[in-house]
């Protein structure tokens, strides 16, 4: 097999195992384009010329929309591979409108080019360095630290930042004035820590002179990173009040990404206290006291995170690594119920959380949190709150 089948089957077998687009070319021209849509537009290969002219064995670049494209070339073969587009997050509408008007393709092809991002892979810039080192590795026969070759995690000394640090410094002493937010954030973070939504609603109804730090030329854009910044801290106290690990980051991605939709500073600071209350309470619903072992918690976190899976307290054991009469003391002991009801509990807790944001029928309901049946799940919802989980969903009073 000559050289050219030889990369042509490397790049088809990648391509098969993980959808990576591939472009190959040999002296100059191309060899292969994976995938091959047929689409009258190309996101990579405009980089192209870019990327040659640098003469590196390896290059990349970064869009204005965040696309990871990168070169492994062999001088001395003619052969070279561009990777790319690859995308650590899904395009957003509006992204998809920048990208037509950066690559200048038609608003006729706005479904084709949804339609290509639906199937294209997801993958992280760490991982976009190694398909490069992989690249070149092949077209090469060597090994190379592509993290090092590009200096991707270096840690070098910047003095522009120490200069601007510096200046900002010797201004603020100057001018008398300073960040004085580090308490008030201890304040409010400790309320939502404890889930405590009375005396964090009494804490923000207090006026406070407050000087934050200009993290933005504009106000808006101030005060979506400032929000930013609160839901990242907001996060982490509610995880350590007992929220569930991947509800917290989901909740937190949702309102970072819903924040930059709005379009004034005052509606961006609305959603930041509707933020910090939303997660208060839910850390008020988890409730798990603070000197829970990390087995404990452990089993919390599980159960929390498998409510859609008819799980028992047997499962819960094996995750742990510990055996189920252990475990089932040790929960009963700590937290004062037993395991059996703490699963239920949040399976119900689900359960209404699907009634008041969804439109799923009971039914559907029913059967995504596993119950052995709906009349089952209708007795057991009514046993815990009183009301049957259609009168839930059509009173909200009662909630």
């Amino acid at each position: 097999m000559d050289s050219r089948d030889s990369i042509c089957s490397f790049c088809q077998t990648l391509y098969n195992c993980t959808y990576l687009p591939i472009h190959y070319y040999k002296d100059g021209h191309l060899q292969l384009v994976l995938p091959d849509t047929g689409f009258p537009f190309d996101l990579a290969a405009p980089h192209l010329s870019d990327l040659v002219s640098r003469k590196q064995p390896v290059s990349y670049l970064v869009t204005k929309e965040f696309h990871y494209i990168g070169l492994v070339q062999n001088t001395k073969t003619g052969q070279m591979v561009l990777i790319g587009p690859v995308i650590s997050i899904l395009p957003s509408p509006e992204s998809i409108r920048n990208i037509m008007k950066e690559y200048s393709i038609p608003l006729g092809h706005r479904e084709q080019l949804t339609e290509l991002y639906q199937f294209t892979p997801v993958y992280s810039f760490h991982q976009f360095c190694h398909f490069l080192a992989l690249f070149y590795q092949e077209l090469s026969n060597d090994v190379i630290d592509i993290e090092v070759y590009l200096n991707v995690y270096t840690d070098t000394k910047s003095d522009s930042v120490a200069s601007l640090h510096l200046s900002k410094s010797y201004d603020a002493k100057e001018m008398e004035r300073f960040h004085n937010t580090y308490h008030y954030e201890q304040q409010y973070l400790d309320y939502i820590r404890s889930g405590n939504i009375e005396g964090l609603k009494r804490f923000f109804s207090n006026a406070f002179s407050i000087q934050a730090g200009r993290i933005a030329d504009n106000t808006l854009r101030q005060a979506k990173n400032i929000l930013i910044t609160v839901v990242t801290l907001v996060t982490r106290c509610a995880i350590e009040g007992g929220l569930d690990i991947e509800s917290a980051y989901q909740l937190s991605d949702i309102y970072i990404q819903e924040s930059e939709k709005l379009q004034s500073a005052e509606a961006v600071y609305q959603m930041q206290y509707n933020m910090m209350m939303d997660f208060t309470r839910r850390v008020a619903q988890a409730q798990i006291p603070r000197d829970t072992t990390s087995d404990i918690y452990k089993c919390i976190q599980y159960i929390k995170q498998h409510t859609n899976q008819a799980i028992s307290t047997s499962d819960v054991a094996a995750y742990v690594g510990k055996s189920r009469s252990y475990l089932s003391r040790c929960f009963k002991r700590e937290l004062g119920f037993e395991m059996n009801g703490f699963i239920m509990r949040c399976k119900l807790e689900e359960a209404k959380s699907l009634l008041t944001y969804t439109d799923k029928s009971i039914s559907e309901i029913s059967s995504y949190l596993c119950f052995s049946s709906q009349a089952y799940f209708q007795n057991v919802f009514k046993k815990k709150f009183g009301v049957t989980p259609n009168m839930y969903r059509k009173h909200p009073d009662v909630r």
